[in-house]
């Protein structure tokens, strides 16, 4: 194994001359990035950061942003991604906690008494302040680092509590860089859109992955109807996006006009997908779509189909592959016990993936980790073949009656129907049953006519068992919020819903 700044030292050395990254009209060859990120690490030494220092970075996807990972690393530094959705409130809890010493930024934010360096994403690649630093900063030679020390924080949504930042050391994210090349079957004829946001290890690992074959970097402040002309433009092979970007993209652009025969393949995950919404990007994209699971404490994806995986049959039970090859993955009950094929347990994990801790929270680290496995909080089951199915959240599972229900099957079940676009199933306090499940839907196009509660209890009812079956359902006229990228926020719904049943 070996630290983060060797890969694009090694990219630099075999091919210089090869694109790197495009972003609109910036162009950048490995050669002449490696020279950029080189000089950023200089005028970040130059403004007194040393190794192991915290720097944060606010911002959308653009190759600015993409040369602050990459020179955070080639510094020793360590980089903290901020979520672009959280409250100013929240990024000061993160600012605080982290005693980030400077703030890179796009967006407006101004924090008192921290250090920071902007830029506008219009500015050309020759003016602004950050172009300035570059320009007069200093080449500096690859920090040399223990590859078990921190390289990133990335802090998680906070939606039972805290945020904790899941701390991802250098030989974490090499890991996930290796499994990625692996599991996605990238090489330096590769062109990788950065779709989804760089802030989540949903797309952040492509930085590592894509730039460790030589493949080429497309950055860009993504929306679905820039989907078909991006990839017709910069004939796109691979990206990552979640279930409801995807249709969203479908449904919503023109994208059936624009040649997409680049395509090569788009994993997605995150959330269930309809079987009817992936049958339909399966027939409009053209390219093959591959389920995968993963979470921050594991540096990205730990499990992924593969094309011979044959996943047009594996949608139907929300199947999310194998484990990749830098982590293990088991699935053990709630005494600590390791259960066999079948058998619905939680996934725990162990590995060179698996975080070191979580920053600054000794209670939480220790609580997360079991015998030497991380414990997920992820429900799954694994069959005879070695591939896994997630049936929920360990802390979401409602338990009606007596019986075990596990939100997931009941989202498959609802979004099954072909009027439903988007579905968030929980449960909440009930006198005669413990908990009863409740449900919240979106219509497809938020057309609501003739979609009723009753209809879909129907629906349920010859899909799953009664006692799943969800007792209400809302239909919601927008679309249900998310936390994160494509995540829709169970949490939030429940206590907007509880909330209006007991006032």
């Amino acid at each position: 194994m070996f630290a983060l700044h060797r890969i694009l030292t090694r990219a630099a050395a075999l091919y210089a001359d090869r694109p790197a990254v495009i972003d609109g009209n910036v162009h950048l060859t490995y050669g002449v990035l490696a020279e950029r990120v080189q000089r950023l690490a200089g005028a970040l030494a130059g403004r007194g950061l040393k190794p192991g220092d915290r720097v944060a970075l606010l911002g959308r996807n653009s190759f600015r942003s993409l040369e602050v990972h990459l020179a955070c690393a080639h510094a020793g530094l360590i980089l903290v991604p901020l979520n672009i959705r959280l409250a100013q409130s929240e990024i000061a809890f993160i600012l605080n906690e982290t005693g980030a010493r400077l703030l890179l930024r796009t967006l407006p934010l101004d924090v008192a008494g921290l250090e920071t360096l902007a830029w506008e994403d219009d500015d050309a690649i020759c003016e602004g302040t950050y172009e300035r630093e570059i320009a007069a900063g200093e080449l500096a030679s690859p920090c040399p680092v223990d590859i078990n020390s921190i390289a990133q924080i990335f802090y998680t949504s906070g939606t039972t509590g805290r945020p904790k930042g899941v701390c991802l050391t250098h030989r974490n994210l090499v890991a996930s860089a290796l499994d990625s090349i692996l599991g996605l079957e990238m090489n330096q004829r590769d062109v990788w859109l950065h779709a989804s946001p760089m802030f989540h290890l949903v797309d952040a690992f492509a930085i590592w992955g894509v730039s460790l074959v030589g493949g080429q970097h497309v950055v860009a402040h993504f929306e679905p109807d820039t989907f078909g002309p991006l990839v017709e433009r910069e004939r796109i092979t691979k990206t990552s996006l979640p279930p409801t970007l995807l249709d969203k993209i479908v449904r919503e652009s023109p994208v059936a006009k624009y040649d997409l025969r680049s395509l090569d393949r788009i994993s997605y995950g995150g959330s269930p997908m309809q079987d009817a919404v992936y049958r339909r990007c399966v027939e409009t994209l053209q390219c093959r779509l591959l389920q995968a699971y993963g979470l921050s404490e594991g540096s990205g994806f730990v499990c992924h189909q593969m094309p011979e995986d044959n996943p047009d049959q594996l949608s139907l039970v929300n199947t999310v592959g194998r484990p990749t090859v830098h982590v293990d993955v088991a699935v053990f009950d709630g005494d600590g016990e390791q259960l066999g094929d079948g058998q619905i347990g939680e996934l725990c994990l162990r590995g060179a993936r698996v975080m070191r801790e979580y920053w600054n929270n000794p209670t939480a680290t220790q609580a997360a980790f079991r015998a030497g496995w991380y414990q997920s909080g992820d429900l799954g089951v694994r069959d005879a073949s070695g591939q896994f199915r997630i049936v929920g959240r360990k802390k979401e599972m409602i338990i009606s009656g007596g019986e075990n229900v596990y939100p997931a099957e009941v989202v498959n079940a609802l979004i099954a129907h072909p009027r439903v676009a988007e579905a968030a199933v929980f449960g909440v306090p009930s006198e005669r049953w413990g908990e009863e499940v409740r449900a919240v839907v979106y219509p497809l196009g938020g057309d609501v006519a003739g979609l009723t509660a009753d209809v879909l209890i129907a629906h349920c009812r010859e899909l799953v068992g009664g006692y799943k079956v969800p007792k209400r359902i809302y239909i919601s006229l927008d679309p249900l919020p998310k936390s994160g990228p494509g995540k829709i926020a169970t949490a939030a719904l429940r206590e907007h819903y509880l909330q209006k049943e007991t006032t």
